[in-house]
Parts: structure tokens; sequence; C-alpha cells
């Protein structure tokens, strides 16, 4: 089976980095487009550089419309969100592939379209429950309102928290929806891309809150309706929560990607 993917990019930092990435993947898969979002409080200077660079690349797309992102918070959700809705009008595919500009390679991409083709229809990512969590909070990352970042503002975010703890001011689940977690760098079929689309802004409101909502969003809604197997992309995580650096060649048995690599 010939199938198609669509690389989805967030990158915020390496305009080198982001290149190699790009580079590695158009040139392994001459059939797969590139979408990239590059965040905005990263600022222009180098949004301008890594746009020029790709422009010569008719596959890679770099987005204009671009939001700033804050780790932990909902922006990098709506950053990925615009991805898929760019996608969705200029980079149609079988399988969408989340990435971040700290991904790379472990296996050529024949093998993963190898992979894809006999598993096809399968959405590959995580739906774990809050056990999957190494460190702080679990289920108090959505019972809760999280309207501050906590990088920038740390004492605040903590104080608000505790607040909410001691009023006892829970949020409710939405009807029907189960919280789910899992990493974030998942490929996943057009049918469920679409699921996701239209149920978005049902659950906006709530995840709009939720700390962390990367490690959950797409989980939760993913896991409403389409059946998940493992991810694609390896990670590891120390009992702190801090992902592992790797460099030189990885190899992984049974994933395509690793991250995060320098």
């Amino acid at each position: 089976m010939c199938l198609n993917v669509t690389f989805l990019i967030l990158a915020h930092d390496s305009v080198t980095r982001v290149c190699r990435l790009v580079e590695k993947i158009l040139r392994e898969d001459p059939d797969c487009k590139i979408v990239v979002h590059f965040d905005k409080k990263s600022g222009d200077e180098k949004y301008n550089v890594l746009k020029k660079k790709l422009s010569k690349y008719e596959r890679c797309h770099v987005l204009a419309n671009r939001i700033s992102c804050g780790w932990g918070q909902w922006s990098l959700v709506e950053a990925t969100l615009k991805m898929l809705r760019y996608a969705q009008q200029t980079c149609k595919a079988d399988y969408y592939y989340l990435l971040s500009e700290h991904c790379y390679p472990t296996q050529p991409l024949s093998e993963l379209k190898k992979h894809l083709s006999h598993h096809y229809g399968t959405n590959f990512i995580e739906c774990e429950d809050s056990s999957w969590i190494k460190g702080g909070i679990r289920e108090d990352r959505y019972l809760y309102w999280h309207f501050l970042n906590k990088r920038k503002y740390p004492s605040l975010h903590r104080w608000t928290y505790k607040c909410q703890k001691w009023l006892g001011l829970k949020r409710r689940v939405p009807d029907g929806l189960t919280i789910k977690f899992g990493s974030q760098w998942w490929c996943l079929t057009q049918e469920a891309i679409d699921f996701v689309l239209d149920r978005e802004p049902r659950y906006r409101s709530f995840f709009k809150w939720v700390w962390i909502p990367d490690e959950c969003f797409f989980s939760s809604v993913v896991a409403l309706d389409k059946e998940t197997s493992k991810p694609l992309t390896y990670y590891e995580f120390n009992e702190k929560g801090m992902p592992k650096v790797w460099s030189g060649v990885v190899h992984q048995q049974g994933f395509f990607f690793v991250r995060k690599y320098v």
C-alpha cells in the first residue's frame, strides 16, 4: 500500500536544527509534506531566516500565522491545531506525525511507511491513566484552573492552585470524557484528525486551563472513539520528569524517531 504522511514540526529555537530535520525527512520520503510552526515568542529574525532557508522546498510549509507558546499551556495545543487545520487545506495525508525540532529519525523513513501500511488505520498515541505522570501533580492538572505560566510566575502559579484546593473549587470533567495522558508526539490517521478537529470546540474551554494540556488533550479525545497503539517516537523521562537527551546513532526497536536529540 502506498500511503502519504504529513509531518508536523513544533519549533521554537534553532534554525539549524529545524533545517536538519526537515532536510532529512524530505530526502528520505519523496512523497511526504511538512508543516512547521515556529514559536512567535522566538521573534521574527530567526523566523525570517528559517522561512528563507526552507522556501526552496515546495513540500515544506512554514506557517505565517504563528502564536506565542508557553510551556504547560494551551498555546502548544493551539499551535498544533493550527498546523492540522492548515494541513487539511494543503497537505492532506493518510497519517499525520507530530514532531518537535528535537526529534530525529532512528530508522529509514521507508521503514516507517512500511510499518504504517502494515498497520493501516491504527493510531499511534498513548492514552494512559494518571500513573503515566512521573512527577508532580496528577489529577489536579485538570481538576483545578491553571491560569498562569508556571515557569514565568512560579510562586503565583502555586498560590492560585493552593487557594483553589483550600476553597474546594474543583472543576467538573465534561460528561462522557475520561482524561487520558501520554506523550504529545503521536502519529494519527486522517479519520482520527477529523474526529479531533470536529470535537475540539466542545472541549476547548475545559482543556484551555489544564496544566500541560499537550499531554492529555489529544490522548483524551482520540480515546473517545479510536483504538490506539504505542507511539512511534521513543523518549525517556527520569524520576523528576526530565527528558533524557540523546546524541549520535540511536536504535530503539519498534520506534522510528527519538526525542530529545541534539
